[in-house]
């Protein structure tokens, strides 16, 4: 009778919490893999190599609470605070410092019109990310992901900070966003050497980011533009700088198909345009991916190859040493709805002056435990891995 009254005491105490919000959705998912990992071929020697290692690492997982309230009219506010784990797997610190916070990844609040369209304000993935993926990446979260700033496939990809977003309802298909990030530092210019001018004034690197998709079926295809605003970079290095009225542009072109037998097929392409701080011409580099999958009843087998181009307008005889190219050969097997186990292998190949590393679980040849760390240039990065994930 005791343990009965108890009981229905708590069920008392939390009824009304939880009836006030019901709206209330918690998701995520907890993601992990023991793999081995090496970088060598270092172009300043052995000494700034990846010795080989057993890890075990977080494949980018998260929790998340969202809700709404109907508004009536067909218009609803919105809200979502969403966190990264931050290397659950190590007490919640990465390897550059990083420790676990609130509002890590997507956060926002907003207003939900079923004709109009959403307008969020928060901090949040451009429409450039979100609207050109189209399931291109198919080993996400992994380390064998391939895109981000400093991966090798879609390097305009970023989360952006102090930033309203506007998307658009589905118009027989088609779908489009925009993105615009505010400045609120406004720094003096200062160009890739470290010189400092007021010549022009303070800068503005505000962002705005426009894409568009439409899906029709199996078929998806997907256009994006990203600018970074006053953010040159030095012709002979590359090193970003804040440089009033040298911007950062990309461009990019998506597609993919899933047919009915379950086999995927997409392909991506990214083109940048880094406006100079220095003398000479404007930088330029491009980047593609190819990907291919196919589903087995409940495993699907996944390739995919991605590709950095020469640095064109780098200094003379060194354009090629800025290329990079990425191998990923995994497979994923659903144990049910919610968890799956998967396999992957992947390495990146890097020239001597390019340093693309892994997107989620990145290694670090120098400066480890703060925010200087750093790959060496030159190393190849390549993990062979197994790991669990479940989603809730």
């Amino acid at each position: 009778m005791q343990k009965k009254s108890l009981a229905a005491l708590v069920a008392t105490l939390f009824a009304v919490p939880f009836a006030a919000h019901a709206d209330v959705t918690i998701y995520g998912f907890i993601s992990s893999s023991i793999e081995s990992t090496k970088a060598t071929g270092a172009t300043a020697g052995s000494a700034s190599d990846y010795k080989s290692r057993t890890r075990v690492v977080d494949d980018n997982s998260r929790i998340g609470f969202k809700g709404f309230e109907d508004l009536g009219n067909g218009n609803k506010a919105i809200w979502q605070v969403e966190q990264s784990l931050k290397y659950f797997e190590n007490g919640g610190t990465n390897d550059k410092g990083e420790t676990a916070t609130f509002a890590t990844r997507n956060s926002f609040v907003g207003l939900d019109n079923a004709s109009f369209g959403k307008v969020i304000v928060g901090y949040n993935d451009t429409a450039y990310k979100s609207m050109t993926n189209i399931g291109l990446n198919l080993f996400g979260d992994s380390t064998a992901e391939n895109n981000g700033s400093s991966q090798v496939y879609s390097r305009a990809e970023t989360r952006l900070k102090n930033s309203v977003h506007y998307f658009s309802p589905n118009w027989s298909g088609f779908q489009v966003g925009v993105s615009y990030g505010v400045d609120e530092a406004r720094l003096n210019n200062v160009k890739a050497d470290g010189t400092v001018t007021n010549t022009n004034g303070q800068t503005n690197t505000s962002r705005i980011s426009l894409a568009g998709n439409y899906t029709n079926g199996g078929l998806q295809v997907a256009a994006g533009w990203d600018r970074q605003y006053d953010r040159g970079v030095s012709n002979a290095s590359g090193a970003a700088a804040n440089w009033a009225g040298k911007n950062v542009d990309f461009y990019k072109l998506a597609t993919s198909y899933k047919f009915a037998t379950g086999t995927f097929v997409g392909a991506g392409y990214e083109f940048g345009r880094f406006g100079s701080s220095t003398s000479g011409a404007d930088l330029k580099q491009d980047d593609w991916t190819l990907s291919v999958g196919q589903d087995i009843g409940a495993a699907t087998l996944k390739l995919e190859y991605s590709s950095l181009g020469r640095l064109k307008g780098a200094t003379a005889g060194t354009e090629d040493n800025y290329k990079a190219h990425q191998w990923a050969l995994g497979a994923d097997y659903n144990l049910s709805k919610s968890t799956k186990l998967f396999g992957y292998y992947t390495k990146i190949t890097n020239k001597s002056a390019q340093n693309a590393n892994f997107a989620n679980t990145s290694i670090y040849t120098s400066g480890v435990g703060g925010s200087s760390a750093a790959l060496a240039a030159g190393v190849d990065p390549q993990a062979f891995g197994v790991g669990l994930k479940v989603a809730f």
